[in-house]
């Protein structure tokens, strides 16, 4: 009874706005390991608030009162990594007339948060394992080393297992990282958070853009119903243009059905398209999206030491027809 009094009271933690137990998991889990120096691997679909974690690790650590450098490895270009998170010395490149330290000196005594670290060139994996380890780095077009003491918070949405298999991703890179890995939960799982956050959405875009628009209780229900595929920020990208651009003050269930966003999820087609002519042997017999259990599908893939190759061969399946049915069934 005193933690719900400590969290009604509290709606936020570090930012994280909700009550459900995945995420009170994943803090608790986070807060378990911030006053370490161990590396915080983040992991979970695309829009579930990695940087907000990552902020909360900075946060809870000893670090807090120290610099937070957050870089997203995806909007960087390959040529530039190297400057960008290492820094050059003056005359290195052209235009480069002064030195500039990079990202991880600027985040020295502090946290880096590298997001997207899935889209590390293979090139630039080997030195940030080597700074990783050695605590040390060399700016470009620069002779000497740079101490440097870094706490590293990485994120990503990929399955960085499955790229180290497929040659795209270093192994020993992945176990540096992968020190203490914390999974954030889809907004799918965490339900119960979907009111406060609607609640913390509505009041930032009316704050934002001088509205006064509430949501009603069946319009709150709709948007609880609803699975959010791009998960908090799907949710609050949805309010502030349903802020924007409503007609009423209070906004109902009727109304808020044209903002909501239109199932990703295909069709069946009501007869088969039609097929190409395919020499004798070659035609593979139509079989439904639930034609082996998840049971069947889990037993094909022990029985080929996880190869999906070889487990769709051994079921009669196609590899797509084969990851479409793991899907479906919720396996991975």
């Amino acid at each position: 009874a005193a933690l719900a009094r400590a969290l009604d009271t509290s709606t936020a933690r570090y930012g994280l706005i909700g009550r459900s137990p995945a995420l009170l998991q994943a803090l608790g889990e986070l807060e378990r390991v911030s006053q370490s120096q161990a590396t915080v691997l983040l992991l979970g679909e695309s829009g579930t608030g990695k940087e907000l974690f990552a902020r909360a690790v900075h946060l809870a650590s000893g670090r807090h009162d120290q610099p937070f450098i957050k870089v997203n490895c995806s909007a960087i270009p390959d040529t530039l990594f190297e400057s960008e998170l290492f820094g050059y010395e003056r005359g290195a490149f052209t235009g480069a007339n002064t030195a500039r330290a990079g990202w991880f000196e600027q985040a020295n005594g502090g946290t880096i948060f590298l997001d997207e670290i899935g889209e590390l060139p293979l090139a630039m994996q080997s030195k940030l394992l080597r700074t990783l380890q050695e605590g040390t780095l060399v700016r470009l077009g620069g002779t000497r080393e740079l101490k440097v003491n870094v706490r590293l918070v990485a994120a990503t949405n990929r399955d960085l297992a499955r790229d180290v298999q497929a040659g795209q991703f270093r192994q020993d890179l992945y176990y540096r990282l992968n020190v203490i890995p914390i999974r954030l939960p889809s907004l799918r799982e965490r339900r119960e958070d979907i009111r406060a956050l609607a609640l913390h959405f509505v009041n930032r875009a009316n704050q934002a853009h001088e509205r006064n628009v509430h949501l009603a209780p069946e319009a709150m229900a709709r948007l609880e119903a609803h699975d959010w595929p791009g998960n908090i920020r799907e949710l609050g990208n949805l309010i502030e243009r349903l802020v924007l651009l409503t007609d009423h003050t209070r906004v109902t269930a009727v109304a808020l059905e044209r903002f909501m966003p239109e199932s990703l999820t295909p069709l069946p087609a009501t007869e088969p398209p039609p097929a190409l002519p395919l020499p004798a042997g070659n035609v593979r017999e139509y079989q439904s999206a639930r034609s082996h259990s998840p049971q069947a599908l889990q037993d094909a893939l022990a029985r080929h030491q996880g190869n999906q190759t070889q487990a769709a061969q051994s079921l009669g399946l196609t590899l797509r027809q084969f990851s479409y049915r793991l899907r479906k069934a919720g396996l991975r």
